[in-house]
C-alpha cells in the first residue's frame, strides 16, 4: 500500500477551498504515478465526495459509470434503473439532494472525456455556470496528461478558462521528505542512492522498498522487461506528444552529456531553431529544466543556459537502460547490471548529491 507522504500545503490548499462558503472549482493535474489520486483520498477522508475514474470507453459508457456511483452516493434506486443520456440529469440529481454538507465531486482522468467528445469541456462549462456553482459543492478536476489538461482546462481558449477558483500542479516529493516513505532505518548514502533511481514520485519510491541492496532493486524493478518502470518512460512520453521518437533523442543527447542548444544540435545533426519546441515541451512536463548564471541579465536570451535532465528516474533510464536495451532483449541484463555498478555512483549519484 503506497504511504502518504508530505502534501501538506497542497492538503491544507484543499481544505481552504473545502471550507469558503459557496462553490469552489479546483484543477488538479500533475504527471502519473505522482499521488494525485492518494491526495484525493486523504483529502476525501471526513467528507462526502463523489469520486469519479473516467476512462477512454466511449461518452456513453463514462456517463453510465458516473449515473451508478450518483445513484449510490444518493441511495437513489429510480436514477440507477433509468437511462441517462445528458450529463446534465446527473448534477442536476447531484444537487437536488441534500447539500447542507458541502459535497465532493471529483473527475479523476478529466481529459479522457474532452479526448472522447471535444465539446466535454463547453458542456462542462455549462454545467458548472448554471447547476453546480450556485450551489454548496466542491468540484475536483484532475489529469495525469499534462498538455491535455492545460489545453482543456487552463489555457484562454478553453471553455473552462476563468472558472477554476485555483489550480494544483503536483510535483515530486522534495529529498527532505523522502525518509518518510521508509519503516525501516536506512543511512544516507543508501537514501540518496534510491532517490538518484526514483526521484520523488511515490509510486516508484514504493516499488523500491525491498532491500537495501540498490543493485537488487534496480535488477528487479527496472531491468526486468516484465516490470512497469522498464519502459515507462515511453509511455510516459507517448500520451503526451505525437513524435516520441524527436523527444527520445533529445533527452538521450543530454543525457550523454550535451548541455548547451548548440551541442545538442550537433549531435543530431538539426538546426538549433528546430529544437526550441520540443525542449519547452520537455521543460512543461517537468523533464528538463534550463539553468542560467545568475549574473545573466536577460535569462530568456541568455546563450550561457544549460539544459538538464530535471526527473531523476528519467536521467538514469537514458543514461542506464535507452542505450542498453539490446542487451536485456537478448537476456543479458547482467552486463547491463555490471555497467550500472561501474558508473552509477560517479556518473549519477554524484551529480544528484
Amino acid at each position: 500500500m503506497e504511504k502518504f507522504v508530505d502534501r501538506k500545503s497542497e492538503l491544507e490548499y484543499l481544505n481552504k477551498e473545502y471550507h469558503k462558503e459557496g462553490s469552489s472549482l479546483v484543477i488538479l493535474y500533475g504527471r502519473r504515478r505522482i499521488g494525485k489520486t492518494s491526495l484525493i483520498k486523504e483529502f476525501g477522508k471526513d467528507k462526502d465526495i463523489i469520486y469519479f475514474l473516467a476512462t477512454e470507453e466511449s461518452e456513453k459508457q463514462n456517463m453510465e459509470m458516473l449515473k451508478n456511483l450518483v445513484a449510490n452516493n444518493l441511495n437513489n434506486n429510480l436514477l440507477s434503473e433509468i437511462t441517462v443520456d445528458k450529463w446534465e440529469i446527473l448534477f442536476k440529481t447531484i444537487t437536488e439532494s441534500d447539500l447542507s454538507c458541502k459535497k465532493v465531486i471529483v473527475i479523476d482522468e478529466f481529459q479522457y472525456l474532452g479526448k472522447t467528445n471535444n465539446a466535454f469541456p463547453s458542456i462542462f462549462q455549462r454545467i458548472w455556470d448554471e447547476i453546480l456553482k450556485p450551489k454548496n459543492i466542491m468540484v475536483i478536476l484532475c489529469g495525469s496528461l499534462i498538455n491535455m489538461m492545460e489545453t482543456q482546462t487552463l489555457n484562454y481558449n478553453s471553455p473552462l478558462y476563468g472558472r477554476r477558483t485555483g489550480q494544483i500542479k503536483l510535483k515530486q516529493i522534495p529529498f527532505e521528505n523522502y525518509k518518510e516513505f521508509f519503516t525501516q532505518e536506512l543511512s544516507e548514502k543508501e537514501l540518496i542512492q534510491k532517490y538518484a533511481v526514483t526521484g520523488g514520485v511515490p509510486k516508484y519510491v514504493e516499488s523500491f522498498k525491498t532491500s537495501h541492496n540498490i543493485y537488487e532493486e534496480i535488477s528487479d524493478n527496472i531491468l526486468n522487461k516484465q516490470s512497469y518502470l522498464y519502459e515507462e518512460p515511453l509511455f510516459l512520453l507517448q500520451n503526451e506528444v505525437s513524435e516520441v521518437g524527436s523527444y527520445f533523442s533529445i533527452i538521450k543527447s543530454i543525457a550523454a552529456g550535451n548541455k548547451k542548444l548548440g551541442n545538442i544540435a550537433t549531435s543530431l545533426s538539426v538546426s538549433p531553431t528546430n529544437l526550441s519546441k520540443y525542449l519547452q515541451t520537455l521543460i512543461n512536463l517537468d523533464i528538463l529544466e534550463r539553468e542560467v548564471p545568475v549574473t545573466e541579465t536577460n535569462l530568456e536570451k541568455s546563450k550561457k543556459g544549460q539544459y538538464k535532465i530535471k526527473d531523476n528516474f528519467i536521467a538514469f533510464w537514458f543514461q542506464f537502460i535507452y542505450p542498453n536495451k539490446a542487451f536485456i532483449e537478448m537476456g543479458q541484463e547482467q552486463v547491463v547490471l555490471n555497467k550500472i555498478k561501474t558508473n552509477f555512483i560517479d556518473n549519477n549519484v554524484a551529480f544528484v548529491y
